[in-house]
C-alpha cells in the first residue's frame, strides 16, 4: 500500500515510556485517532475486498433498522451503534489506528442499549471496552510509530502456555460474573455471563496486537447471536438491529481472522 499521508511518516521523537512523558504522548495519540483527515484517509485506503465487506455490513445494518421499524430512541441508538461498530471492526481488521474513534462511539451507545435491556454481563463488558479504547489508542499509536510500516499495526503471536493462561482467566471471570448476575436478576445469565470474560481476553489481546484475539471474538459473537435472538423473540428494545449486528460481527471476525493470520504475511 502506498504511503499517501503525512500521518504515516515515522515519528522523529524517541519512544515515550516515562510517566512524565505519558500525557503528551497520549494527547498525540488521541488527536491522531480523532483527526478527520486521517479517519477519511484510512477508510479510503482500505483493501478493495474490505470495502466490499464494509458496504455489505453497512447496508445490512441500515436495512435491519428499516425492517425492524423501531423508530424509538432505543431504535435510533441501535442504528448508531451498528454503524459505529461496523466501521470500528473494519478498521481493526486492517490494523488501522482510527478504529478507536468509532470504537469509543460504539461502546457509549451500546452501553445505553445494554442498560435498557438489563443485560448485566453486557453492561460490564461495554464499560470495560470503553476504558480499553483509551488504553488501546495509546498502545497502538506507540507500537505503529516503532514499526517500519506506519500504516497498519503488525500482528503478533504467543505460545500455547500463554493461551492456557488466558483460558483459565476466562473461566475465573465467567463464574464471578455469573454470581453477580444471579444476585442482580440479570437476563439470560448463563450466556450473558460469558460476555465479559471473552471480551476482556479479546480486548487485551487486541490492544497488544495478538492475532489470537479473533478466537475470543468469534466465540463471543456466537454467544451474542444467541442472546439477541432470544431478545428478539420478546421484542426487547433495539433487538432487531442488535441481532443483525451480531451476525455482521461474526462475519467480520472471520474476515479479521483471515487478515491477521494470512493477509499480513501475503502483504509482507
Amino acid at each position: 500500500m502506498k504511503n499517501t499521508s503525512k500521518f504515516y511518516k515515522a515519528s522523529d521523537k524517541k519512544s515515550l515510556t516515562t510517566f512524565s512523558q505519558f500525557p503528551s504522548s497520549f494527547s498525540e495519540a488521541f488527536l491522531q485517532v480523532f483527526n478527520l483527515q486521517r479517519n477519511i484517509l484510512e477508510l479510503k485506503t482500505l483493501h478493495k475486498a474490505t470495502k466490499i465487506i464494509m458496504s455489505i455490513m453497512l447496508i445490512a445494518t441500515i436495512g435491519s433498522f428499516i425492517f425492524g421499524a423501531d423508530y424509538t430512541f432505543s431504535g435510533w441508538v441501535g442504528l448508531i451503534t451498528g454503524i459505529a461498530v461496523v466501521l470500528n471492526l473494519i478498521l481493526v481488521d486492517q490494523g488501522r489506528l482510527t478504529n478507536y474513534s468509532w470504537g469509543i462511539l460504539g461502546c457509549v451507545v451500546w452501553l445505553i442499549i445494554a442498560i435498557n435491556n438489563r443485560l448485566i454481563g453486557d453492561i460490564a463488558s461495554q464499560s470495560f471496552y470503553l476504558i480499553m479504547q483509551f488504553v488501546g489508542l495509546y498502545v497502538w499509536h506507540h507500537q505503529i510509530n516503532k514499526q517500519s510500516n506506519k500504516e497498519e499495526l503488525t500482528s503478533r503471536s504467543f505460545t500455547w502456555l500463554n493461551g492456557l493462561f488466558w483460558l483459565v482467566i476466562t473461566f475465573i471471570i465467567y463464574f464471578i460474573v455469573l454470581f453477580f448476575s444471579k444476585k442482580l436478576n440479570g437476563t439470560q445469565i448463563y450466556l450473558d455471563a460469558s460476555l465479559l470474560p471473552l471480551g476482556i481476553v479479546g480486548q487485551v489481546l487486541m490492544t497488544y496486537g495478538y492475532r489470537s484475539q479473533w478466537i475470543a471474538w468469534i466465540t463471543l459473537d456466537i454467544v451474542n447471536i444467541t442472546i439477541w435472538y432470544n431478545q428478539l423473540q420478546i421484542v426487547s428494545p433495539a433487538s432487531t438491529s442488535m441481532f443483525v449486528l451480531q451476525i455482521i460481527m461474526l462475519i467480520n471476525s472471520l474476515y479479521g481472522l483471515y487478515l491477521w493470520y494470512y493477509g499480513q504475511q501475503k502483504n509482507h
